[in-house]
């Protein structure tokens, strides 16, 4: 066999790694931004079919839509705090744990690496807390998330729709009824080269310890090291300083599959989808100056983890085409337009930098003289 699936729509889930039965496929940059893509050795291959069997982008996953919508946050301020949005998926974590059960989620490892592990403790949950831009490793995942529910262990896995498939994809389907799969509203994702590259650029080669993208309500990129802030940048406060930053958020740097997301959609492919509650109209009877999230159940056990941290949570009913309307990712992917285009085409020869800045000149030219005129 050639080819798993055709690059453009191959999402870098790797089930196909995890279930080939020769282990001949590995995942390697081909493209670029540094995204990986699954390469068959064709001297191992023996044509199984077992990597397409499990393909989520050849096969259709089962997609529910909300039954409800929810805007809640952590009732325990700490938690709330060190969380971004509202704490959903950390309530859910310790929720799972103390059934006994296990979560599987992305965490920062040490030498800037992103990568789904597993956590059988509440000491461990920190790991998975914050916002990460980028994708996470899934090699390794599937086997032993499978071995869990083999052993009659609750799992919860959260990641983006498209990791959800997979897991889907490489689970039969009587081995699912003690899954909870919980997935994250995703704008699309640079690949982890594209961070590592330009990190070493801005700390001039110095290895951060800690990588922030969020600190509560804010945008912030902060990169530290012990004590020392090795970068700093607000997106907020200052648009089109970081270009990693403002390249994902301008949705320039994503994989091509995320330009036809077939996930990006109203139904949803896990049991409950989490996010930022954007769009949210009127106050709600408390205020939540750290975020909140938006909790969407999309099945019967969706519902009853929702139920189950309703006395740790707060939750505030809210009409289900609210978030919908309040989040494009609910709706569609991100177009790629021409200037998306255009830096896909330039940054192999040009660089993050000046690819970026020559795509959005007019935009950056634009709010540079509104600051001149301001007088900021």
């Amino acid at each position: 066999m050639k080819q798993v699936c055709d690059f453009n729509i191959c999402t870098g889930c790797a089930t196909c790694v995890d279930r080939c039965p020769q282990q001949c496929i590995t995942m390697q940059v081909k493209n670029g931004l540094g995204h990986l893509y699954p390469v068959i050795d064709q001297d191992s291959c023996i044509d199984c079919g077992a990597c397409q069997k499990v393909c989520p982008a050849l096969h259709e996953i089962k997609k529910e839509y909300p039954k409800k919508a929810y805007a809640g946050w952590d009732k325990n301020k700490e938690e709330y705090e060190s969380s971004t949005s509202g704490g959903a998926a950390s309530a859910f974590s310790c929720h799972i744990i103390r059934e006994g059960g296990v979560v599987y989620g992305c965490a920062m490892l040490p030498g800037l690496k992103v990568k789904h592990v597993r956590i059988d403790r509440e000491d461990g949950i920190y790991k998975l807390k914050g916002s990460k831009y980028v994708q996470s490793d899934m090699r390794e995942c599937y086997q032993s998330l499978k071995e869990d529910l083999k052993e009659g262990k609750k799992v919860l896995f959260i990641g983006t729709p498209c990791q959800v498939a997979g897991v889907k994809s490489f689970l039969r389907k009587d081995e699912i009824q003690n899954l909870y799969a919980v997935d994250l509203i995703c704008h699309g994702v640079p690949s982890l080269a594209f961070l590592q590259k330009h990190i070493k650029k801005v700390t001039g080669g110095k290895m951060p310890d800690e990588v922030y993208f969020r600190k509560g309500d804010d945008y912030l990129f902060l990169l530290l090291r012990g004590k020392e802030e090795l970068y700093k940048n607000s997106l907020f406060d200052e648009r089109y300083k970081d270009i990693y930053y403002n390249a994902f958020f301008d949705g320039f740097s994503y994989r091509e599959s995320c330009y036809q997301c077939k996930y990006a959609a109203s139904k949803r492919v896990s049991d409950v989808t989490i996010g930022d509650f954007w769009g949210l109209k009127g106050d709600l009877p408390l205020s939540h100056p750290n975020g909140c999230s938006v909790v969407l159940p999309l099945t019967d056990k969706g519902a009853e983890l929702i139920n189950a941290i309703a006395s740790e949570f707060y939750l505030f009913e809210r009409p289900v085409e609210e978030a919908i309307l309040g989040n494009d990712q609910l709706r569609n992917p991100k177009s790629k337009d021409w200037r998306i285009k255009l830096f896909h085409y330039l940054y192999p020869f040009l660089g993050i930098s000046l690819s970026y800045r020559i795509c959005q000149m007019d935009k950056i030219g634009r709010r540079f003289a509104r600051i001149l005129l301001k007088g900021e």
